[in-house]
This record gives structure tokens, C-alpha cells and sequence, in this order.
């Protein structure tokens, strides 16, 4: 039986010598042992090639028992009960901290800090305020005995350390971190209501096909997710039940008044489309148990029955109180994802859609899930107990989704007062006279739009430009309503998003800072506190390690800077980024420089082989190339990608590697490249939705993917330079959250376009 404990932890070199794949970089830190002194070092390379192991590995070579005395890893954080929506591997799920916890922490000592999360996506905003997806690097997670419990407008609450930072809006409508110990009652938290349509239009059903197959029995391959799909799915959240005897006999049961005739309509025409038969009959109201005024729709299939079994359910129980919204419904497009928000409603709301909606549920995190699966389908939500509400425009005073705080745009209307061409403080009247603390899109656009903009200073116009991207974006503020201080004692939780440090967590969504430890705060008390220090024991200094240098602010490396020179004779640091042009050069010159390239083939394969020999795992030569060339050198990604491989059974072969890891065989994108650009674009597109559904790939996948495939390709060098040009292109879009079917389908369209055109010029030849 498998142990649960991560590899990637369990195999980390203990010492310089089991470091993998650095022979020189290793033989060179075994001197500094020798000599027990180190000078401030730089290590820079890609990820999952030994930097932080390498680090921690020279600590314990230097410091021997007691090397975690003088050792720190540079966090603030959110409680293990915070929800967040994310994307693993590409595959969009409503969880908490805790689930992260148990995904990449599972099996490590309470003393593990970090973990990488390469596979995880937090939702975020960008430069322009746009809501997007991005990439985290990883978790975060320490001990806390307090934390604040923060309550916001909407039923909104979030739990966090004093230290970790939520973005508040400055005077110029400018994204900054402030703690959460300094926030006031009053203050506005940043959350957003966005359409972000997804791709997933078929579900497959081959994980639940029946044993043995009859013409009496309908089988279900594939289901096509269209609305009466998708609406179907949201009445059985609100108002369905499943039954399975044995494993052969399932029904999925649907329950409504015997007055609700178009939604059992609906059902009877869902079951219809699916070819599936069904049973009706009277049952007793949960109201009244004399009356049988309730009518039962039994949908016979037990395909079904076992898909709304794994997908519907929290894993805990099967009553109303364990149900969720399954992971697949965030990645449907808008119009299925608002289908399925419709039967949810009409099977368990009351209300005016398109106007307020009230939903109910036992189940606590049912409500969380429909409150963030709202936003993301446009929607406002509220949430409270036992309820969720869906508020659309037109809801009078209930909405805040339009409404931005009036002290920013107050103060830079009085500064350009005399550059707007009409009477903005008549529109702002309400704010100015009767001291309202918000005020709707809608008026600031109005006002915006008198704006003398040619009058302007380069500031103002800078200012402006900020104000009307605010104005035009899905961001909104909540108003803080309650803070109080609690008892906690157990784990806290952060994650890193590089190049972004911010993502949206909480019950109803509210921005917060990615506080990894990357400010200039962080450098000027916590790195300063520990440096100032002296050694314990008979250690000559102390070493602090700032993992993801390149993520430092160019402030705080400048602070950073003053701190290396003050506290060098008792502490040395160990910086470790990705990208060394991104450390600014009087740090360059401060460390000794080490460069780490991907680990190669032959080493890692040794490694690899050894690792399935004491974990007693079998892998096939074509499983452990595939495992080579998925993980790209990346060597914490090919144990993570193995010890995921080792679960499916005891034998791993390639198949079971890029099924894994979300990865298409290299002969199947060549297949889907050729296809393209052989001019069979409607062949290629079929390919193109083959990996998609198959691997469960994202498009930054296919676009990775399509690039390494390019470079390795036999193709004319010209052409190659277009090609990759042009996914440069794509890339940058889905990056900026362009929908990426249509992204890929457009390349493929470029693709068949350049052998059209090579055909019609040896044609004309």
C-alpha cells in the first residue's frame, strides 16, 4: 500500500551529496563546507532544479542537528476554513485551505512550511482590473494562535492573521496592500462580478458504464451539456436525491409540487433527450405528510445515478446537507452555467429571476458555492444563513455590485474641477450633501465623460485613465462591518502568485494580498529581526533563504540590499530566483553567482528508477520517457507526476504518465500541427477537442505543448519564426483571459491559412 506522505518532501536531499543533477554547482558549495563560511549566495535557474534544496541541504551540511536554529525561510495568512476557487490542473473546483492543506501538504511534519503548487490557479486581477486566472508558484502555511475575523456587506466574512495584508483602492483608485490589523469598520474590501465563460461543452460518462449491456439497457458515452442539460443539473442540486441498490439498479429522483408542471416538464424532457425511461409518482409534502401534493419524478439509470453520486456530493454523506456544485459546472460556457443557476433557482428559490432570487439549502457549503459560481456568471451574491440571494441590476438598494467608493472620485473632481464641462457636483450630490460613501458606475461614467481631456497635466490624464479602467471593470467594494479578534491555534494558509501577488478568497470573494513575504515591510522588521540576532550554538552566522527572489519588489531588494551589508557578519542570505536579470545588480555583486540548469536525462532517470525501486512501483521504459518529457527537466514535477502515476495501479506506462499530468502524447500534437497545416482545418479542430476532453488540457497547455513540438519539428526555419510568432500571440491573450477555445481555434484557422496560401503559390508557379 502506498504511504501517504509526499514524495517530493521524502526524497529531498538531507545533504550536497544526494543533491541531483548539480555535480559542479555541489562540488563548489562542498568547499564553502570545508571551510565553514559562506558568502551571500545567488542561486538562479528554473524551477524544480535543486535551488531550495541545494540551500537546505548546504544549511544542514554547515550546522549539522541544530541546523534549523539558525535556518529561516521567509508568511501571513488566511484560516484553513477560507474558500477559494481555483484550477488544478487545468480543472476549475470550490475548495477550502484545508483541502489545499491535504492535497500538498498530505504526509508532511507540522514543521513543513512550504509546498509546491505548480498545478494550482487562484483567480486574480490584472494591471487593467480584469479578472483572470493565474498561475501559483506555492502554499504557504504556519501556526497562529489569534486571528481577525473580518465581516462585510453581503454576508461576507474572512478570517486572517493581523499581518496579512487585503488590497484597499488609494486616492487614485490605485490597488495597495494594507494590513489586515490596521483595517477600520467602514473600510471597503475589492470583490467583482465577472462572466467568465468556460469551454467544457461534453461530459464523459465512460468511468460509469454498466457491466453488462442489454438493448433494454440505454448507455451513455458522452453528455452533451447543453441548457436543459445544465438547468436539469441545477434543479437536482436544489431539489434531488439518488438511490442505488447494489451496483446495477439507480435512479435519480426529482421532487416538486404537483403544481410546478414546467419544471417537471423540463425533467420528463431532459430524460426523453437521454433516452432514458422514468417513473412518476405522488408523495406527501415535507410540510404536510397527510397530503400527497408533491410529485416525484424517477429518472432509471444507474450511469446517472453514479455520476450525480461522485460529482453532487462532499464525499461525507449523501443528504442535502453534504451537497455541492460539482467542479465541471464552473468550466461550462455562460449561457449553461446560467442554465444551471436557473434550475437551482426553480428548484429551490423564490423570488424574480433577472431581479432578486433567494436560494435555500441545508447545505452551508452549497450556498458558498453558488455564491462564488454567481459572480463568475455575472450575478451579485449575498450570502447568509441557510441562504444565498442572487441580485441582478434594477434590485433598488439591495445592489452594491455598481457601486465604488465616492472619496476617491470626490477628491480628483475638486482637483480637475475646472476641466469638467458640466455639473458634476449636482450628480454627486448625494455624496457631497448627505455624506453617502459610495456611488454607482453609472454616474462616474457620466461624469468621466465631461471631462476635458486635452486640458489635463500628464499626472491628471495618468490618474484619469486609472479612474475610467476602475469604472469599466467587474470590481466593486463591499464595506467592512465588523472585525473582531479570536481564538484560533492551528494552521494559517497563504499561496505565492509570482508576478501578481493577489488572489480572491473568502465566502463571497474579496481580494487579498499575496503576502509571501515579498514586501518591503517584510524586509525592513521580519528579515531584520532574525539578522540582527546572534547564531545559537557554536554556528558562525545565520542563514536566511528568500525563495522566488525575483518576486521582491524593486523596493524591497533595495532595502535588502542595506540589510546584507548591515548584518553580514552574523547572517548570510541564500537568494533563489528563476530569473537573475529580475535581481538588481548591487545584489548581483554582493552573492556568489550559481546558475542551475534542468536536471538531464540520464540523471534523472537514475533518480526516478531508484525512487520506484524503494517505493516498489513498476514503470515501462516508454512510462519513464514520458515521465522525462512532461516533467522538462523539472525534477519536482516528475516525482509529483510519479507518485500521482503510482495511485492507478502497480505498473506505470506512458499512457498513465500523460493522463496524469494533463499531457498529450508528442505523436498526437505533431498529428494535430501537420493536420493544420496540411489545410484540414475542420480535421484538425476535431484533433484539438480530442486533447481537450482526452487529457482534460488547458490551453496553455495545448499552446506549451504546440511550441515544444515546433522547435523540435523538421520544419523550414522561416516558417518556424512565424509559427512560434504567432502562439507568442495567442499565448499573451489567454494570459489576458481571451476565451481559449476560440484562441486555439484561431490559430488552427492560421495554420490551414498558410497551407492554403502555399498551395495557391505553387499553383500559380
Amino acid at each position: 500500500m502506498l504511504e501517504s506522505e509526499i514524495w517530493v518532501e521524502k526524497y529531498r536531499p538531507k545533504t550536497l551529496d544526494e543533491v541531483v543533477g548539480q555535480h559542479a554547482i555541489v562540488q563548489r558549495l562542498k568547499g564553502y563546507v570545508e571551510k565553514r563560511n559562506i558568502p551571500h549566495l545567488l542561486f538562479a535557474g528554473p524551477p524544480g532544479t535543486g535551488k531550495t534544496a541545494s540551500a537546505i541541504a548546504l544549511t544542514r551540511d554547515l550546522f549539522g542537528e541544530n541546523w534549523r536554529d539558525n535556518f529561516i525561510e521567509m508568511n501571513a495568512s488566511v484560516s484553513k476554513s477560507t474558500p477559494v476557487t481555483v484550477r488544478v490542473n487545468g480543472a476549475v473546483e470550490r475548495l477550502t485551505f484545508e483541502d489545499l492543506d491535504r492535497m500538498y501538504f498530505n504526509g508532511c511534519g507540522d514543521d513543513v512550511e512550504y509546498a509546491d503548487a505548480g498545478d494550482l490557479e487562484v483567480l486574480t486581477v490584472d494591471e487593467k482590473y480584469r479578472v483572470r486566472w493565474a498561475r501559483v508558484s506555492k502554499i504557504i502555511r504556519h501556526k497562529a494562535r489569534k486571528i481577525l475575523r473580518v465581516r462585510v456587506e453581503g454576508g461576507g466574512v474572512i478570517e486572517l492573521t493581523g499581518n496579512h495584508a487585503v488590497m484597499l483602492l488609494d486616492k487614485n483608485g490605485s490597488l495597495v496592500a494594507k494590513k489586515a490589523s490596521e483595517i477600520k469598520e467602514g473600510d471597503f474590501f475589492i470583490s467583482f462580478v465577472s462572466k467568465l465563460g468556460g469551454s467544457l461543452n461534453k461530459l464523459s460518462f465512460s468511468d460509469y458504464l454498466p457491466r453488462s449491456v442489454t438493448s433494454r439497457v440505454r448507455v451513455i458515452d458522452e453528455l452533451e451539456v447543453n441548457e436543459l442539460v445544465s438547468w436539469s443539473f441545477g434543479a437536482y442540486a436544489a431539489e434531488g436525491a439518488v438511490s442505488i441498490r447494489g451496483d446495477t439498479s439507480g435512479q435519480v429522483v426529482y421532487t416538486f409540487g404537483s403544481n410546478e408542471l414546467e419544471q417537471i416538464g423540463r425533467i420528463k424532457e431532459f430524460s426523453e433527450s437521454l433516452g432514458l425511461k422514468i417513473y412518476e409518482t405522488y408523495t406527501s409534502s415535507g410540510f404536510d405528510r397527510s397530503k400527497y401534493s408533491a410529485k416525484q419524478i424517477k429518472v432509471l439509470s444507474t450511469q446517472l445515478a453514479k455520476f450525480v453520486r461522485d460529482n453532487f456530493y462532499d464525499g461525507y454523506g449523501f443528504k442535502a446537507k453534504n451537497k455541492r456544485i460539482p467542479g465541471f459546472v464552473y468550466e461550462l460556457p455562460f449561457e449553461a452555467k446560467m442554465a444551471f443557476l436557473r434550475g437551482l433557482a426553480d428548484g429551490d428559490g423564490y423570488g424574480e429571476w433577472a431581479n432578486i432570487v433567494r436560494i435555500s439549502s441545508a447545505s452551508k457549503d452549497l450556498l458558498i458555492d453558488v455564491a462564488w459560481l454567481s459572480r463568475m456568471t455575472g450575478i451579485e451574491s449575498s450570502i447568509f444563513d441557510r441562504e444565498v440571494r442572487l441580485i441582478w441590476k434594477g434590485g433598488m438598494g439591495y445592489q452594491k455590485s455598481e457601486l465604488l467608493p465616492a472619496e476617491i472620485f470626490v477628491n480628483f473632481f475638486e482637483r480637475i474641477s475646472d476641466k469638467i464641462e458640466g455639473n458634476w457636483r449636482y450628480e454627486m450630490r448625494h455624496q457631497l450633501y448627505e455624506n453617502r460613501k459610495t456611488v454607482s458606475k453609472q454616474t462616474l461614467k457620466k461624469i468621466l465623460d465631461m471631462v476635458d481631456v486635452e486640458s489635463l497635466t500628464e499626472k491628471e490624464k495618468e490618474v484619469l485613465k486609472n479612474l475610467r479602467n476602475l469604472v469599466n471593470s467587474d470590481l466593486h467594494v463591499l464595506r467592512v462591518r465588523e472585525i473582531e479578534a479570536v481564538d484560533y491555534n492551528d494552521f494559517v494558509y497563504d499561496v505565492s502568485v509570482p508576478g501578481n501577488e493577489m488572489f480572491f478568497a473568502g465566502n463571497v470573494p474579496v481580494l487579498l494580498h499575496n503576502s509571501d513575504e515579498r514586501g518591503i515591510d517584510v524586509v525592513r522588521h521580519k528579515i531584520k529581526e532574525f539578522a540582527r540576532t546572534a547564531p545559537i550554538g557554536d554556528a558562525p552566522f545565520k542563514i536566511i533563504f528568500l525563495d522566488e527572489a525575483d518576486a521582491l519588489t524593486a523596493d524591497a531588494q533595495a532595502a535588502l540590499r542595506r540589510t546584507m551589508e548591515m548584518y553580514s557578519k552574523i547572517c548570510r542570505f541564500i537568494l533563489s530566483c528563476n530569473y537573475v536579470s529580475r535581481i538588481i545588480e548591487p545584489i548581483q555583486s554582493r552573492c556568489a553567482v550559481f546558475k542551475f540548469r534542468p536536471i538531464s536525462e540520464e540523471a534523472m532517470k537514475k533518480k526516478l528508477l531508484e525512487i520506484c525501486e524503494k517505493e516498489n512501483v513498476e514503470i515501462t521504459e516508454d512510462g519513464l520517457q514520458a515521465l522525462i518529457y512532461v516533467s522538462g527537466g523539472d525534477f519536482r514535477k516528475a516525482i509529483n507526476a510519479l507518485q500521482g502515476a503510482a495511485t492507478f495501479g502497480e505498473k506505470i506506462d506512458a499512457e498513465v504518465i500523460f493522463q496524469i499530468t494533463a499531457t498529450a502524447r508528442p505523436e498526437e500534437v505533431k498529428d494535430l500541427l501537420e493536420l493544420a497545416l496540411s489545410g484540414n482545418f475542420l480535421e484538425a479542430r476535431e484533433k484539438l477537442e480530442h486533447l481537450l476532453i482526452e487529457y482534460g488540457m488547458s490551453g496553455e497547455d495545448v499552446v506549451n505543448q504546440l511550441f515544444k513540438e515546433i522547435i523540435s519539428s523538421s520544419l523550414d526555419e522561416r516558417l518556424k519564426v512565424v509559427l512560434i510568432d504567432k502562439l507568442g500571440e495567442i499565448d499573451f491573450r489567454l494570459t489576458e483571459g481571451s476565451n481559449e477555445r476560440i484562441q486555439l481555434d484561431a490559430y488552427l484557422a492560421f495554420l490551414s491559412t498558410i497551407a492554403k496560401r502555399k498551395k495557391e503559390k505553387v499553383e500559380k508557379e
